[in-house]
């Protein structure tokens, strides 16, 4: 008896660490925090565009959860998923949850979307919009170099999305900030 216990416990190891887990699929372009650039009173969307040929990899899968670095704690802060629209310009609104009362300061955040979002073969968008009252340096970024659609920004009163190195870029030196911004998000496994 004694051994058809063991033999069943064995069979059952083994049969748990063959099983394979499907991996966490993180949509970023970032690395870790490093630091968050000083931003005026204001509203800005940070965001990231995940174009078709990145996602369509990952169609059937749903977009779960949005993690995102928060150094300082703007007086407002909101995520928002969008469709695809253009390379340089998100399209429809596909999901938009007010979070500040879910972020903390100097801390990776995480938000579950009430409603996660289908992974089509269409470009996909993940944007946090920060509501600063004063100059904070609420969004958190990585070292760099900032990435193809890893830094994209829309100002308050602008009406056209710019990466943050044009943004920054300093016209008498022609340096400019060159980061990704702490934004990923978290993929349903299949």
């Amino acid at each position: 008896m004694k051994n058809i216990f063991f033999v069943f416990l064995s069979c059952t190891l083994l049969f748990l660490s063959c099983k394979k887990d499907d991996p966490t699929i993180e949509l970023r372009y970032d690395d870790d925090n490093f630091s968050s650039p000083a931003l005026p009173a204001g509203t800005f969307d940070a965001g990231q565009r995940f174009p078709a040929s990145i996602v369509d990899n990952y169609v059937g899968r749903t977009l779960d959860e949005v993690d995102l670095y928060i150094q300082d704690k703007p007086a407002d802060c909101e995520i928002l998923i969008y469709g695809e629209g253009n390379s340089t310009s998100p399209g429809t609104l596909l999901y938009s949850k007010n979070v500040i009362n879910q972020v903390s300061a100097n801390s990776w955040n995480t938000h579950t979307l009430s409603t996660p979002v289908d992974i089509t073969a269409e470009d996909l968008w993940i944007v946090v919009r920060l509501i600063h009252t004063s100059e904070i340096r609420s969004i958190g970024c990585d070292e760099g170099p900032a990435r193809t659609n890893g830094d994209w920004m829309l100002g308050e009163g602008e009406i056209e999305w710019k990466t943050y190195r044009d943004l920054s870029a300093n016209p008498s030196t022609g340096e400019n900030v060159n980061v990704n911004w702490n934004i990923r998000g978290i993929l349903s496994e299949e």
